[in-house]
């Protein structure tokens, strides 16, 4: 199945393919920039010879950012700005990587001299949309250029309402209060920190998506500024194979600048958590499971359950939302039936309901994501849960330590939606559904313990895969904006998507720019870190 998508894309990537090279064999790094109007002069005032090491690389490049775009435009760590943008990423590990500087550009021709100034210097770079990653170099860089896009913050709608035009520097909660005087919502994030860019090109689940698909499946155009400078608007009309690529496909093939979404009429939902004992745990599952195999009979209807250790205690979680304002729909009927230890589900708006989700992904702590891809299966649901409370005894001592394994269902809608202009890259089909999507979540205070933490979250996925192999419930696919620095997401999409996503790569950038310069996060060939704890 995998294959024959990859097949039917085939095509359409082969005649884009097979046109004139994106970029020219004669391209000049130094003219280009020279058309972006930056004093080259002025930068080989600075170098010297350019093959330096890698420090006076980015130290040329810091400097010519600076020079060209002025301090405000440019932190460095002897400013107090420096440390205060550090200490905005979520997770402590991203917060403790120290770049050479952090550029914030503020329009798509200065990301274009950015990308620009990295290939001439060969200084590397990262990119930080939200910084809602867990794992040190995702959206920062050690030593590097670290390019915040936080002033592309722009958030307009087309004259008829249908598109709204996103900035990469936006999290959710900017984009959903914007849109709710309009009555409207895109499909987006759950989390109101969380940045448009990461979530948009990992795959991005949405509350509506059992409706409308993921938010990759709902982007009209991307505006892309390639690893030459050139910016690219792909869509599903023109440069369709980078379209197709970015639909899942992360950040190997360019910076995007502008996010064109289509837009949902969406006003109040309902929506929140109920909090259930150990005693609830079988109800809660079975609930889940028949949720998940009558999706198709509410798509408007959506859930969350995550199982938790805290305080000596074992508790579950089940998230609801419905995209309407109607409370206790008979589709929950069986979640609502189990007696809750607390409930916070009311009629409220999208944006008040990501603040909710929002509380509970806190700033400040060590954190982890691992991920892993089944058949929906009742019982497998409950192993997984039973491996989960059983290996986390040996760190239930970790100080600040709150482990927890989220089930959620990717729906037969959700799969069909997939489908939808042109299709993505991720290798799922609607006939291999409903799937459980498994998510292993873990935040913790001390360095100390990370290595023992991380061992225990490859021994959970490890077991848990294991089984769901013997069973026949095993699926490839592993979700990027879940997924551990330990697993190689793109190959997890199948080897034929694999190889056509490296093909679109090399057409746009054929020197490798967004591999080797922007080593961070999931590249095409494999895992960010090669061996697992």
């Amino acid at each position: 199945m995998r294959i024959s998508r990859a097949m039917r894309f085939a095509v359409l990537v082969a005649g884009t393919l097979a046109e004139s090279a994106f970029e020219p064999v004669d391209f000049n790094v130094t003219n280009a920039l020279v058309d972006l109007g930056v004093n080259v002069d002025f930068i080989s005032k600075l170098s010297g010879p350019v093959e330096g090491s890698s420090r006076d690389a980015c130290r040329i490049a810091c400097n010519a950012l600076e020079y060209t775009f002025g301090s405000d435009s440019v932190d460095t760590p002897r400013r107090p700005s420096y440390d205060s943008f550090t200490n905005t990423y979520w997770s402590l590990q991203q917060a403790s990587v120290d770049p050479y500087c952090i550029f914030k550009p503020s329009k798509r021709e200065q990301v274009s001299v950015v990308v620009l100034l990295s290939r001439l210097t060969q200084c590397p770079f990262a990119v930080k949309s939200g910084g809602h990653a867990a794992f040190a170099g995702a959206s920062s860089i050690e030593g590097g250029i670290t390019v915040a896009l936080e002033r592309m913050n722009e958030i307009t709608l087309s004259s008829d309402n249908k598109i709204a035009s996103i900035g990469p520097g936006n999290r959710w909660q900017d984009v959903y209060t914007r849109l709710e005087s309009q009555d409207l919502a895109v499909v987006g994030g759950r989390v109101a920190a969380i940045g448009v860019g990461g979530l948009t090109l990992g795959g991005g689940i949405s509350f509506f998506s059992n409706q409308y698909g993921w938010a990759c499946d709902n982007v009209a155009s991307y505006e892309v500024v390639t690893a030459s400078g050139i910016v690219v608007t792909a869509s599903l009309s023109s440069s369709s194979d980078l379209y197709w690529a970015l639909r899942g496909g992360g950040n190997n093939f360019g910076i995007v600048t502008r996010f064109d979404l289509q837009t949902i009429p969406q006003g109040k939902m309902w929506g929140g958590g109920r909090l259930l004992n150990e005693a609830a745990f079988p109800a809660a599952i079975k609930a889940f499971y028949n949720l998940g195999m009558n999706s198709a009979q509410d798509k408007d209807a959506a859930q969350i359950l995550s199982f938790a250790y805290a305080q000596n205690t074992k508790f579950a979680s089940a998230d609801l939302q419905y995209a309407k304002p109607v409370a206790n729909t008979s589709i929950f009927a069986e979640y609502m039936a189990i007696p809750a230890m607390k409930d916070t589900t009311q009629i409220r708006s999208l944006s008040n309901l990501t603040m909710q989700f929002d509380a509970s992904n806190p700033n400040g702590l060590r954190e982890t994501y691992w991920t892993a891809t089944f058949k929906l299966d009742e019982a497998f649901a409950a192993f997984t849960k039973d491996v989960f409370f059983e290996e986390i005894a040996a760190i239930a001592d970790a100080p600040s330590l709150v482990p927890a394994v989220t089930l959620q269902v990717i729906t037969t809608p959700q799969l069909e939606k997939m489908a939808q202009n042109g299709g993505n890259p991720l290798g799922l089909d609607a006939k291999d559904g409903p799937l459980i999507l498994l998510n292993l979540n873990m935040m913790w205070s001390l360095i100390d313990d990370d290595t023992r933490i991380l061992e225990t979250n490859s021994k959970i996925l490890d077991r848990t895969v294991a089984e769901a192999e013997k069973r026949g419930l095993a699926v490839d696919y592993i979700y990027m904006n879940y997924a551990s620095q330990y697993q190689s997401v793109v190959p997890s999409y199948g080897e034929a998507n694999q190889d056509t996503l490296e093909q679109i790569a090399h057409h746009y950038d054929p020197i490798g720019v967004f591999q080797k310069l922007q080593p961070g996060y999931f590249k095409l060939g494999g895992a960010p870190v090669s061996s697992a704890p």
